[in-house]
């Protein structure tokens, strides 16, 4: 019932024969491929077209004759769907599956001789539709009756409108960023913050002598934490300059500070072989920042 009312809720925001003018001519030219010389490429191009496409669904308000697609045979009479008054017009495909039918304009209905009533829908309501009827659709067929018509997997037209999982590292740096934005303080005066590494990697990944910070990076106050590890960055931050504060370190291997990605250091000189200093010298993290609450 929930299923059929979500579908109703659906049709309730759809006027039946608009006159609404849709140009679907390039999900038209990329039709005259024939699916099975369809390039990679073609195929995302299709389903890209598809996805942003409406489609003239026609409707029948009382019972639905279901035609068989070779020879127009009537092969089953459906009675109209309860509480929506009326039944999608179908083809039965492939041992009796029946498809949805669709066009990519009105004036192939009248091409075809289809005298039928119309709604004009975009493709991710059309999803739900398919959807709220479970299997009683199994793809849809667009333009039936003309030399380029296509069917399209009725799960296929789901997926395309399924939010993907979003990957666990994603999420995460999207999480740290948001902190960033809203809990970094500004610091009250010159502070000297550490990183320990394998490796020099800021010297080597410098361009020109600066270093940009690609990702978040973490530090710490102490600077013996991680003392296991060979090489010792020193970072200066200037007074004004903004860093977050993730709080007291329990142990000597934790991080408790976080600089914002994009920020750039510059060297300011080498200790010993594996100690150098650098200072920070731009924070356009927080410059896009300001930015965007000038523009609010």
């Amino acid at each position: 019932m929930e299923k059929v009312n979500a579908m109703n809720e659906i049709i309730d925001n759809y006027n039946v024969n608009s006159e609404i003018e849709i140009d679907n001519s390039e999900l038209e030219d990329i039709m005259l491929i024939e699916p099975g010389m369809m390039t990679i490429a073609d195929e995302e191009e299709f389903f890209r077209l598809l996805k942003e496409a409406k489609l003239f669904i026609p409707i029948h308000w009382e019972k639905e004759e279901v035609f068989n697609i070779e020879d127009q045979s009537v092969v089953d009479v459906i009675k109209p769907v309860p509480p929506l008054g009326f039944n999608f017009i179908s083809l039965t495909i492939n041992d009796n599956e029946r498809a949805l039918v669709a066009f990519t304009r009105k004036e192939i209905m009248k091409e075809i001789k289809l005298k039928k009533d119309h709604i004009i829908m975009n493709m991710r309501d059309l999803a739900k539709i398919l959807y709220g009827f479970g299997d009683v659709f199994s793809s849809i067929i667009i333009n039936p009756q003309t030399e380029h018509s296509i069917i399209v997997n009725a799960s296929t037209l789901i997926d395309l409108f399924k939010e993907k999982a979003k990957n666990p590292f994603i999420a995460s740096l999207e999480q740290t960023l948001a902190t960033l934005k809203s809990n970094s303080v500004e610091l009250d005066k010159h502070y000297m913050f550490f990183i320990r590494s394998e490796y020099e990697f800021m010297e080597n990944e410098a361009v020109d002598g600066i270093f940009t910070a690609k990702m978040p990076l973490r530090a710490c106050t102490d600077p013996n934490f991680q003392s296991n590890l060979p090489i010792l960055h020193k970072i200066m931050m200037m007074e004004g300059q903004k860093i977050l504060y993730t709080g007291k370190s329990e142990e000597v291997t934790d991080f408790n500070v976080l600089i914002a990605p994009g920020c750039e250091f510059q060297k300011f000189y080498d200790e010993d072989g594996d100690t150098s200093v650098w200072r920070c010298i731009k924070q356009p993290f927080y410059d896009n920042l300001e930015e965007e609450d000038d523009e609010e």
